[in-house]
């Protein structure tokens, strides 16, 4: 059976950009598209949570009429509507706009007249607080794992709205907090 994509309604593209206001200053300049399918709320047992997609270059050279866009949530049309409330909708809508980053320029230093990344005691790259750009001056985006940062983000402002973080938080006080 195939899944049919359909637009968001009004109401949910409003409730997407209250929440963008609200929680992602960062995506200010950003262009979100939501749409709905009719895919299945549970996959392996889990609540549908969504994905996000960045629209690249060649997207939009295929699609033209979607070249205005950034990024695109999908969201599961029943879980959006039959299986959340409307402060979870919210929730659902931070924990994918979490994922919508933008890129920041690496932190540099000049050794021996050459250019050098800085790297933390890790080896991880440190990164300044300037937006970095394409060519043609427009941010460049990407999209992050739905990863533990991800899921603090959106625990920190909406708490455990779903069943699967009273199952980590059930974990993570088993251990006693080691």
């Amino acid at each position: 059976m195939p899944i049919h994509h359909m637009k968001a309604s009004t109401a949910a593209r409003t409730q997407l950009y209250q929440v963008l206001e609200k929680h992602h200053p960062h995506l200010a300049d950003a262009m979100i598209a939501l749409e709905f399918v009719d895919s299945k709320a549970y996959i392996k047992d889990r609540l549908n949570l969504g994905k996000v997609s960045k629209f690249s270059k060649a997207t939009q050279l295929w699609f033209p009429d979607t070249a205005k866009y950034d990024f695109c949530i999908t969201l599961c049309i029943d879980v959006w509507t039959e299986l959340l409330d409307e402060t979870q909708c919210e929730a659902l809508l931070d924990l994918n706009l979490s994922r919508c980053q933008v890129e920041y320029e690496p932190e540099t230093v000049i050794v021996n007249g050459k250019t050098q990344v800085v790297r933390d005691e890790y080896g991880r790259t440190e990164y300044t607080n300037d937006i970095k750009h394409d060519d043609e001056g427009q941010p460049i985006w990407k999209v992050s794992l739905l990863d533990v940062n991800v899921l603090v983000q959106n625990i920190k402002r909406y708490g455990l709205w779903y069943e699967g973080f009273l199952e980590l938080k059930t974990a993570i006080d088993s251990h006693g907090g080691d």
